[in-house]
């Protein structure tokens, strides 16, 4: 059982992100909630339910794939005092070279006062869309 506690929807959306950047699996797993009615969606994957499975996942991902570097942009974000979904693009590099861009759904829930992820669901962005938004926005756009 974790005993890191978010107090905001934010804080736990940092905390996920720094540990993919650091591959960093005790720390993925603090920020996901203990219910095990947590789902995860990676890119092209099948649901994953449950702690476990979401932890195994992870695991593989950080044994197998070079350390990679998000910037998160173009959020999206509802929230109230129990529940927050975060839409947000992101912006992957590996080696410092741009390999991907994802958009990704991230919802957060309140249980005691503390914050912790329920689910993550990430797809690639489609091309078209992708060429698009390089062409509005010189640089990634952050939404508070």
């Amino acid at each position: 059982m974790s005993k890191i506690k978010f107090s905001s929807p934010r804080e736990a959306e940092e905390a996920f992100y720094l540990a993919i950047e650091n591959a960093d699996l005790t720390s993925m797993m603090s920020v996901w909630s203990e219910d095990d009615a947590s789902v995860c969606i990676h890119p092209g994957a099948p649901r994953l339910e449950g702690r476990d499975e979401i932890r195994d996942s992870w695991r593989e991902i950080f044994e197998s794939v070079p350390p990679m570097v998000f910037s998160i942009s173009d959020e999206r974000i509802t929230e109230d005092s129990h529940l927050a979904i975060h839409l947000v693009r992101e912006e992957i590099a590996v080696e410092g070279e741009f390999v991907s861009v994802m958009l990704s759904t991230n919802i957060y829930h309140c249980t005691d006062g503390y914050w912790k992820m329920m689910l993550h669901h990430s797809s690639p962005e489609p091309e078209p869309l992708l060429e698009e938004f390089e062409l509005q926005n010189e640089e990634p756009v952050v939404l508070h």
